[in-house]
Protein backbone atom coordinates (compact mmCIF):
# COMPACT_ATOMS: atom_id res chain seq x y z
CA UNK A 1 0.00 0.00 0.00
CA UNK A 2 2.74 2.51 0.89
CA UNK A 3 4.56 1.33 -2.37
CA UNK A 4 1.23 2.50 -4.07
CA UNK A 5 1.22 5.84 -2.49
CA UNK A 6 4.85 6.32 -3.02
CA UNK A 7 4.44 5.64 -6.54
CA UNK A 8 1.66 7.60 -7.09
CA UNK A 9 3.22 10.82 -5.42
CA UNK A 10 6.33 10.35 -7.66
CA UNK A 11 4.27 10.56 -11.07
CA UNK A 12 2.18 13.34 -9.62
CA UNK A 13 5.49 15.25 -9.34
CA UNK A 14 6.67 13.69 -12.56
CA UNK A 15 3.53 15.23 -14.22
CA UNK A 16 4.40 18.56 -12.35
CA UNK A 17 7.75 18.98 -13.25
CA UNK A 18 6.90 17.98 -16.56
CA UNK A 19 3.83 20.55 -16.94
CA UNK A 20 6.48 23.27 -15.19
CA UNK A 21 8.55 22.94 -18.42
CA UNK A 22 6.18 22.71 -20.94
CA UNK A 23 4.65 26.01 -19.61
CA UNK A 24 8.95 27.79 -19.61
CA UNK A 25 9.14 26.17 -22.88
CA UNK A 26 6.07 28.02 -24.06
CA UNK A 27 6.32 31.30 -22.87
CA UNK A 28 9.64 31.69 -24.29
CA UNK A 29 8.91 30.80 -27.39
CA UNK A 30 5.82 33.34 -27.16
CA UNK A 31 8.39 35.97 -26.24
CA UNK A 32 10.33 35.02 -29.16
CA UNK A 33 7.22 35.54 -31.31
CA UNK A 34 6.28 38.49 -29.84
CA UNK A 35 10.36 39.87 -30.96
CA UNK A 36 9.53 38.40 -34.60
CA UNK A 37 11.92 35.31 -34.34
CA UNK A 38 9.11 33.04 -35.60
CA UNK A 39 11.62 30.47 -36.14
CA UNK A 40 13.49 30.36 -32.57
CA UNK A 41 9.47 30.66 -31.09
CA UNK A 42 8.67 27.05 -33.55
CA UNK A 43 11.38 25.40 -32.27
CA UNK A 44 9.99 25.82 -28.19
CA UNK A 45 6.83 25.43 -29.56
CA UNK A 46 7.94 22.06 -31.25
CA UNK A 47 9.35 20.85 -28.29
CA UNK A 48 6.05 22.00 -26.31
CA UNK A 49 3.88 20.19 -28.93
CA UNK A 50 6.16 16.74 -28.90
CA UNK A 51 6.32 16.33 -25.36
CA UNK A 52 2.12 17.26 -24.84
CA UNK A 53 0.30 17.23 -27.78
CA UNK A 54 -2.78 18.45 -25.48
CA UNK A 55 -1.10 21.76 -24.21
CA UNK A 56 -3.34 24.65 -23.67
CA UNK A 57 -1.87 27.39 -21.41
CA UNK A 58 -3.69 28.74 -18.66
CA UNK A 59 -1.80 32.63 -18.67
CA UNK A 60 -3.36 33.39 -22.42
CA UNK A 61 -6.67 33.88 -22.71
CA UNK A 62 -8.70 33.00 -24.93
CA UNK A 63 -7.76 29.70 -24.48
CA UNK A 64 -5.38 28.49 -27.26
CA UNK A 65 -3.64 25.16 -28.17
CA UNK A 66 -0.15 24.98 -28.46
CA UNK A 67 -0.86 23.81 -32.51
CA UNK A 68 -1.80 27.47 -32.51
CA UNK A 69 0.98 28.49 -31.96
CA UNK A 70 2.93 26.44 -34.28
CA UNK A 71 0.71 28.03 -36.76
CA UNK A 72 1.39 31.35 -35.76
CA UNK A 73 4.64 30.59 -35.81
CA UNK A 74 4.66 29.42 -39.50
CA UNK A 75 1.75 32.08 -40.42
CA UNK A 76 4.72 34.68 -39.96
CA UNK A 77 7.39 32.83 -41.28
CA UNK A 78 4.93 33.30 -44.54
CA UNK A 79 4.84 29.61 -44.92
CA UNK A 80 1.09 29.35 -44.75
CA UNK A 81 0.39 25.86 -46.02
CA UNK A 82 2.04 24.58 -42.44
CA UNK A 83 0.26 27.09 -40.59
CA UNK A 84 -3.14 26.07 -41.65
CA UNK A 85 -2.11 22.36 -40.76
CA UNK A 86 -1.06 23.73 -37.41
CA UNK A 87 -4.51 25.05 -37.44
CA UNK A 88 -6.50 22.50 -38.44
CA UNK A 89 -4.48 19.92 -35.51
CA UNK A 90 -5.13 22.68 -32.96
CA UNK A 91 -8.80 22.52 -33.62
CA UNK A 92 -8.74 18.86 -33.35
CA UNK A 93 -7.50 19.28 -29.99
CA UNK A 94 -9.74 22.42 -28.34
CA UNK A 95 -12.79 22.62 -30.80
CA UNK A 96 -13.36 26.26 -29.06
CA UNK A 97 -9.57 27.71 -30.00
CA UNK A 98 -11.22 30.55 -31.79
CA UNK A 99 -7.78 32.57 -32.85
CA UNK A 100 -6.53 28.79 -33.76
CA UNK A 101 -9.89 29.36 -36.82
CA UNK A 102 -9.38 33.01 -37.10
CA UNK A 103 -5.79 32.55 -38.46
CA UNK A 104 -6.91 29.25 -40.35
CA UNK A 105 -9.47 31.45 -42.07
CA UNK A 106 -6.62 33.69 -43.11
CA UNK A 107 -4.51 31.17 -44.63
CA UNK A 108 -7.65 30.33 -46.80
CA UNK A 109 -8.04 33.74 -47.96
CA UNK A 110 -4.49 34.86 -48.48
CA UNK A 111 -3.62 34.82 -51.98
CA UNK A 112 -0.76 32.11 -52.90
CA UNK A 113 2.64 34.33 -52.11
CA UNK A 114 5.53 34.16 -55.39
CA UNK A 115 8.21 32.16 -55.00
CA UNK A 116 11.00 33.51 -53.15
CA UNK A 117 14.69 32.45 -53.75
CA UNK A 118 16.26 29.65 -51.88
CA UNK A 119 18.78 32.29 -50.19
CA UNK A 120 16.07 34.55 -49.18
CA UNK A 121 15.59 36.80 -46.36
CA UNK A 122 13.50 35.38 -43.59
CA UNK A 123 11.89 37.40 -41.24
CA UNK A 124 14.13 36.43 -38.15
CA UNK A 125 17.16 37.64 -40.35
CA UNK A 126 15.79 40.84 -41.07
CA UNK A 127 15.30 41.66 -37.49
CA UNK A 128 18.34 40.42 -36.50
CA UNK A 129 20.07 42.62 -38.26
CA UNK A 130 18.57 46.06 -37.41
CA UNK A 131 19.08 44.91 -33.94
CA UNK A 132 22.53 44.51 -34.46
CA UNK A 133 22.93 48.19 -36.27
CA UNK A 134 22.43 47.87 -40.09
CA UNK A 135 20.88 50.64 -41.36
CA UNK A 136 17.39 50.35 -42.91
CA UNK A 137 18.63 51.28 -46.22
CA UNK A 138 21.72 48.88 -46.36
CA UNK A 139 18.61 45.73 -45.41
CA UNK A 140 16.30 47.20 -48.23
CA UNK A 141 19.36 46.76 -50.13
CA UNK A 142 20.48 43.58 -49.57
CA UNK A 143 16.51 42.39 -49.48
CA UNK A 144 16.23 43.34 -53.16
CA UNK A 145 19.07 41.16 -54.37
CA UNK A 146 17.99 38.23 -52.24
CA UNK A 147 14.49 38.70 -52.36
CA UNK A 148 12.13 38.21 -49.27
CA UNK A 149 10.25 34.86 -47.52
CA UNK A 150 7.52 36.53 -45.63
CA UNK A 151 4.90 38.99 -45.80
CA UNK A 152 4.32 41.73 -43.54
CA UNK A 153 1.44 41.53 -41.98
CA UNK A 154 0.36 43.70 -38.90
CA UNK A 155 2.31 42.09 -36.82
CA UNK A 156 5.12 41.46 -38.17
CA UNK A 157 5.64 45.07 -39.45
CA UNK A 158 5.20 45.90 -36.06
CA UNK A 159 8.29 43.72 -35.20
CA UNK A 160 10.26 45.37 -37.41
CA UNK A 161 9.60 49.00 -37.09
CA UNK A 162 10.04 48.25 -33.00
CA UNK A 163 13.60 46.30 -33.89
CA UNK A 164 14.65 49.69 -36.11
CA UNK A 165 12.87 49.53 -39.83
CA UNK A 166 11.78 52.75 -41.47
CA UNK A 167 9.17 53.39 -43.79
CA UNK A 168 11.47 53.01 -46.70
CA UNK A 169 12.29 49.43 -45.98
CA UNK A 170 8.83 48.90 -45.15
CA UNK A 171 7.60 49.68 -48.21
CA UNK A 172 10.62 48.04 -50.35
CA UNK A 173 9.94 44.37 -48.48
CA UNK A 174 6.09 44.73 -49.53
CA UNK A 175 6.79 45.72 -52.29
CA UNK A 176 9.32 42.88 -52.96
CA UNK A 177 7.36 40.21 -51.59
CA UNK A 178 3.71 41.21 -53.09
CA UNK A 179 5.47 41.61 -56.43
CA UNK A 180 3.44 38.89 -58.74
CA UNK A 181 1.54 38.34 -55.84
CA UNK A 182 -1.41 39.72 -57.70
CA UNK A 183 -1.18 37.60 -59.97
CA UNK A 184 -2.29 34.30 -57.99
CA UNK A 185 -5.75 33.78 -57.43
CA UNK A 186 -7.65 31.72 -54.72
CA UNK A 187 -9.73 28.89 -56.16
CA UNK A 188 -13.49 30.01 -55.23
CA UNK A 189 -14.46 27.20 -52.91
CA UNK A 190 -11.25 28.12 -50.93
CA UNK A 191 -12.20 31.34 -50.54
CA UNK A 192 -15.73 30.44 -49.96
CA UNK A 193 -14.51 27.97 -46.93
CA UNK A 194 -12.13 30.51 -45.79
CA UNK A 195 -15.24 33.21 -45.19
CA UNK A 196 -17.11 30.79 -43.53
CA UNK A 197 -14.04 30.07 -41.03
CA UNK A 198 -13.47 33.75 -39.87
CA UNK A 199 -17.34 34.26 -39.80
CA UNK A 200 -17.95 31.89 -37.45
CA UNK A 201 -14.39 32.65 -35.34
CA UNK A 202 -15.36 36.02 -35.37
CA UNK A 203 -18.83 35.35 -34.11
CA UNK A 204 -17.06 32.98 -31.59
CA UNK A 205 -14.41 35.29 -30.39
CA UNK A 206 -17.54 38.21 -29.90
CA UNK A 207 -19.59 36.21 -27.57
CA UNK A 208 -16.15 34.61 -25.88
CA UNK A 209 -15.22 38.71 -25.18
CA UNK A 210 -18.81 39.47 -24.00
CA UNK A 211 -19.03 37.07 -22.11
CA UNK A 212 -15.59 37.61 -20.17
CA UNK A 213 -15.57 40.97 -19.99
CA UNK A 214 -19.03 40.49 -18.17
CA UNK A 215 -18.59 37.68 -15.97
CA UNK A 216 -15.04 37.36 -15.13
CA UNK A 217 -13.53 39.11 -12.21
CA UNK A 218 -10.54 40.09 -14.91
CA UNK A 219 -12.94 41.02 -17.49
CA UNK A 220 -12.74 44.89 -16.47
CA UNK A 221 -9.45 44.68 -17.34
CA UNK A 222 -10.21 44.00 -21.16
CA UNK A 223 -10.58 46.37 -24.19
CA UNK A 224 -11.31 49.41 -21.59
CA UNK A 225 -11.73 51.34 -24.92
CA UNK A 226 -13.54 48.77 -26.47
CA UNK A 227 -11.02 48.85 -29.79
CA UNK A 228 -11.17 45.33 -30.32
CA UNK A 229 -14.55 45.01 -29.92
CA UNK A 230 -14.88 47.89 -32.37
CA UNK A 231 -12.62 45.92 -35.07
CA UNK A 232 -14.24 43.13 -34.62
CA UNK A 233 -17.72 44.04 -36.04
CA UNK A 234 -16.19 46.31 -38.63
CA UNK A 235 -14.20 42.82 -40.07
CA UNK A 236 -17.59 41.16 -39.36
CA UNK A 237 -19.30 43.74 -41.55
CA UNK A 238 -16.26 43.77 -44.13
CA UNK A 239 -16.40 40.07 -44.61
CA UNK A 240 -20.25 40.22 -44.86
CA UNK A 241 -20.05 42.70 -47.87
CA UNK A 242 -20.54 41.60 -51.68
CA UNK A 243 -18.19 41.34 -53.09
CA UNK A 244 -15.56 41.45 -49.97
CA UNK A 245 -12.13 43.50 -50.24
CA UNK A 246 -10.26 40.26 -48.94
CA UNK A 247 -7.22 42.33 -48.68
CA UNK A 248 -9.20 45.20 -45.91
CA UNK A 249 -10.47 41.58 -44.38
CA UNK A 250 -6.98 40.02 -43.91
CA UNK A 251 -4.97 43.02 -42.86
CA UNK A 252 -7.97 43.89 -40.37
CA UNK A 253 -7.89 40.09 -38.94
CA UNK A 254 -4.65 39.93 -38.43
CA UNK A 255 -5.15 43.17 -36.44
CA UNK A 256 -7.83 41.55 -34.40
CA UNK A 257 -5.32 38.09 -34.04
CA UNK A 258 -2.79 40.61 -32.82
CA UNK A 259 -3.81 42.65 -30.09
CA UNK A 260 -5.78 39.90 -29.10
CA UNK A 261 -2.41 38.13 -28.44
CA UNK A 262 -0.97 41.91 -26.76
CA UNK A 263 -4.58 42.21 -24.50
CA UNK A 264 -3.59 38.93 -22.54
CA UNK A 265 -0.67 40.36 -21.29
CA UNK A 266 -2.27 44.34 -20.63
CA UNK A 267 -4.76 43.40 -18.44
CA UNK A 268 -2.43 41.02 -16.66
CA UNK A 269 -0.03 43.91 -15.92
CA UNK A 270 -3.08 46.25 -14.93
CA UNK A 271 -4.92 43.75 -13.03
CA UNK A 272 -1.46 43.37 -11.48
CA UNK A 273 -1.28 47.11 -10.74
CA UNK A 274 -4.10 47.36 -9.29
CA UNK A 275 -3.81 45.29 -6.51
CA UNK A 276 -0.71 47.08 -5.77
CA UNK A 277 -2.45 50.15 -5.52
CA UNK A 278 -4.96 48.29 -3.28
CA UNK A 279 -2.25 46.89 -0.75
CA UNK A 280 -1.04 50.28 -0.75
CA UNK A 281 -4.00 51.81 0.39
Amino acid sequence: MRHSRWLYALALLLGACAALESQSEFSAGRQALLRGEPDNALAYFDRVARNDPGFVSDTVLPRRSVWTYVGRAHYNAGRYEAAGAAFEKALSHLGEDHVARLYLALTLLRPSAPSAPRNAFNLQEVTFALREGVEPKRVATLARDRGVAFDLTQETEKQLRTAGADNLLVNELKKLRYEGARQAKNTAARTAQGSKELTAALAALGDWLDDFIRNAPQGRFWDPGQEIRKQLQSVMKQTAARPSNWDTVISNAEWLGFHLEEESDRARRDESAERQRQHRR
